[in-house]
């Protein structure tokens, strides 16, 4: 497959903002190089909704703009970053105070808080960073689909849409 040439992945604001303040401007994501599934060819291996950052970015827009307090997504981004956290401090990059501190954010944090942000990624740049994800893994074992663990903030845009 040749390389592409930008990456995208959709994060809610509070993520964006927690890796910010206690992660030295050091993202996770979950990306891929299709930003809307819905136009590829039907040829085309596709990105399900779940992994497609379009999709999940007018999902959740909806869900905040909405006011969904029963959302799976913002449940699962909340897990997630709590998760997140767990993990830094286990390997001694946040401590014991900051893992809570984080996790109290999450937990008074309002719906607004997890809107949508769009991250664009030029691939160049993060090359050695982007890690293929396991098919096991994938939403589709034939998506594209990649992590990045540590990307500086420098590698990355933020678009906002749906205003």
């Amino acid at each position: 497959m040749p390389k592409p040439l930008i990456l995208y992945s959709t994060n809610s604001w509070l993520a964006y903002m927690i890796a910010e303040k206690f992660y030295g401007s050091e993202h996770y994501v979950w990306c891929t190089p299709v930003f809307d599934a819905r136009s590829l060819s039907a040829y085309t291996a596709s990105v399900p909704p779940t992994s497609c950052p379009a999709e999940i970015y007018r999902n959740l827009y909806e869900e905040v703009r909405r006011k969904d307090r029963h959302s799976v997504k913002i449940q699962e981004n909340k897990a997630g970053i709590v998760r997140g956290a767990g993990i830094k401090n286990e390997a001694g990059e946040i401590s014991a105070e900051a893992l809570k501190e984080i996790g109290a954010i999450v937990e008074q944090a309002e719906l607004a808080d997890f809107k949508p942000l769009l991250y664009v990624i030029p691939f160049d740049p993060v090359a050695k960073l982007v890690k293929e994800v396991p098919v096991a893994k994938k939403a589709h074992p034939l998506s594209e689909e990649y992590t990045i663990e540590r990307l500086p903030r420098l590698c990355f845009d933020i678009l906002e849409f749906l205003q």
